[in-house]
């Protein structure tokens, strides 16, 4: 196993703590009344998309759920887009419209964030499938959480991933949150 620099560490902790931030100041102006519709935080989670995303470069993908803030701050989103999103502003990534379960940042091929569990890996699965069939050196990450696993979306990106064999890393982040599929 070889050794992680330290700049690399310090990078990973320092998207963590931006992260956790990020989290706390939305948790804390949804309490207030100040965003409108509801949020999906993902504290708890900084660690993961943290260390995924420091070994991506900028042509590789990631899709998320709808508790992927921390998944998209990680690929490099910008704070004042991301909570434009979240005020419903036109300055936002979505210009307002995702919101906190729907953003897209195509600047960062992060190519959209589903509230629909397990959504995203058939179509991680898609993405790398044209990466492989353009010859394109890229690789697609999907971000889901445990309870995506028990859903048939979830098989059969795998199995298409597998049978292809596709340049795509699926991440699980057992959250713990798997509570409406057993």
């Amino acid at each position: 196993m070889r050794d992680i620099p330290n700049e690399k560490l310090k990078e990973i902790y320092t998207t963590m703590v931006r992260i956790r931030a990020f989290e706390e100041r939305i948790i804390a102006e949804y309490r207030k009344g100040n965003l409108p519709g509801f949020i999906h935080a993902s504290i708890g989670q900084e660690a993961i998309p943290a260390a995924v995303c420091a070994f991506l470069r900028d042509d590789d993908y990631i899709l998320t759920t709808h508790r992927g803030h921390g998944d998209i701050i990680a690929k490099g989103a910008r704070f004042d887009r991301m909570m434009a999103e979240l005020y419903a502003k036109e300055t936002g990534y979505c210009k307002g419209r995702g919101g906190s379960m729907h953003i897209v940042a195509a600047d960062l091929n992060m190519l959209g964030a589903t509230a629909i569990v397990g959504a995203g890996v058939p179509i991680a699965s898609g993405i790398a499938l044209a990466c492989k069939m353009q010859n394109v050196d890229s690789v697609s990450i999907c971000f889901h959480g445990d309870g995506a696993t028990c859903t048939g979306a979830f098989h059969e990106g795998l199995g298409l991933a597998a049978v292809w064999s596709l340049p795509v890393v699926f991440v699980c982040q057992n959250n713990q949150y798997g509570m409406s599929t057993p």
